[in-house]
């Protein structure tokens, strides 16, 4: 798959430690923004960037990283949070966060682990082989330094260190006409799914054809019935367009997880070199504080799907049949994913964690029979 095309143009020139003020946030709706507050000489202040935004685990584990570099510096560090900041109406938007990090542009940034394939890091494939991490229970063990440490090595090679990994969620198909509950439900019909090159695979292989569409393209294309569905987060699901059936609601395949969305904490190397030893210790233990604080606050899916269901979305869970035959049809994408040793590795570990983790409680189906 051919990388996204980056406008340099997109990208504003900023100092790699900007004297700012204390913890403001700039929201990049319309494009990237420089803040226009000022800060005493002495306090250093570090924008860290994010696509997302709303009441998502992403904003939370943002602020709860920039309250505890603000308490364990005294103030001298800050953290600004960088909302939407590939900008509005783009596609490949973490990609665009993931440049302007790369670039110096931002000084850090959380960057969803799927995103990296595209750039070039290969080191987080295993994380979207299909029907693999799928549970809240394992992607809390998934994001320990035992895991993550090897996977976020592998940023040295865009110039970035990877500080942590933080869970998010499990990742679920939604339609928005009938439900999706075979292959063949989703067969030539195009699914909107953030930019990965692994996931896109994944989801190439069920039949589907995924596109990574701008807000208006997607909901003018499920207005259209152009767009049948989107891979996507119970958590994430109060954002999805309105749905062509009764309720309004897409509907959700509970039980069929097709991976994992999992954050990785990165700091261009560029802008860490600029901090002395302690303030470079400071936002490691934040970020390892952060991991911790974010694990305990995970969610079961099933939890995630009682929810949805209160506020009026639809469940709906694919027979044991029908989920074989999702595994079946993507099967064969692991020969190709197996072919780097060390994908091939952690896939290994991850099935053996996988076996050894109790299943997170079942979810429950919602108003199955109303669309």
């Amino acid at each position: 798959m051919l990388k996204p095309a980056i406008p340099r143009a997109a990208f504003l020139a900023f100092a790699m430690v900007l004297p700012l003020a204390a913890c403001t946030y700039e929201d990049n709706s319309e494009g990237p923004t420089q803040p226009a507050t000022t800060a005493p000489a002495d306090v250093k202040v570090l924008r860290i960037g994010t696509q997302d935004d709303g009441n998502v685990p992403t904003r939370g584990q943002i602020e709860e990283f920039a309250r505890q570099v603000r308490e364990r510096s005294g103030g001298s560090l800050l953290i600004e949070p960088v909302f939407r900041a590939g900008g509005g109406e783009v596609r490949a938007w973490d990609q665009l966060v993931a440049h302007r990090v790369m670039s110096g542009d931002l000084e850090m940034a959380v960057i969803p682990a799927r995103t990296w394939d595209t750039e070039g890091v290969l080191s987080f494939r295993a994380l979207s082989a299909p029907f693999l991490v799928t549970s809240s229970a394992v992607i809390k063990e998934v994001v320990k330094p035992e895991f993550a440490q090897g996977m976020l090595a592998g940023l040295k090679d865009v110039g970035l260190t990877g500080l942590a990994m933080f869970p998010d969620g499990p990742r679920v198909l939604f339609s928005f006409t009938t439900p999706i509950l075979t292959p063949e439900d989703i067969k030539g019909k195009v699914i909107r799914a953030p930019l990965s090159d692994t996931n896109f695979a994944v989801l190439a292989a069920l039949g589907a054809v995924p596109e990574d569409l701008a807000e208006q393209e997607f909901g003018g294309g499920v207005d259209a019935g152009t767009v049948a569905g989107a891979e996507s987060s119970l958590a994430y699901a109060s954002n999805l367009p309105i749905a062509l059936n009764k309720t309004g609601h897409a509907i959700a395949t509970g039980n069929l997880v097709v991976h994992s969305k999992i954050n990785t904490m990165v700091i261009n190397n560029q802008a860490r070199g600029a901090l002395s030893a302690e303030e470079q210790q400071i936002l490691q233990d934040a970020a390892d504080y952060t991991r911790e604080w974010a694990s305990s606050l995970a969610s079961p899916l099933s939890m995630e799907a009682r929810r949805y269901c209160q506020d009026g979305g639809k469940v709906v869970l694919a027979t044991e049949e029908q989920l074989a035959a999702f595994h079946d049809a993507a099967a064969a994408l692991y020969s190709t994913l197996e072919q780097d040793t060390g994908t091939r590795n952690l896939i290994a570990k991850l099935r053996e964690l996988a076996a050894r983790t109790p299943p997170d409680p079942a979810v429950e189906p919602c108003d199955y029979d109303t669309y």
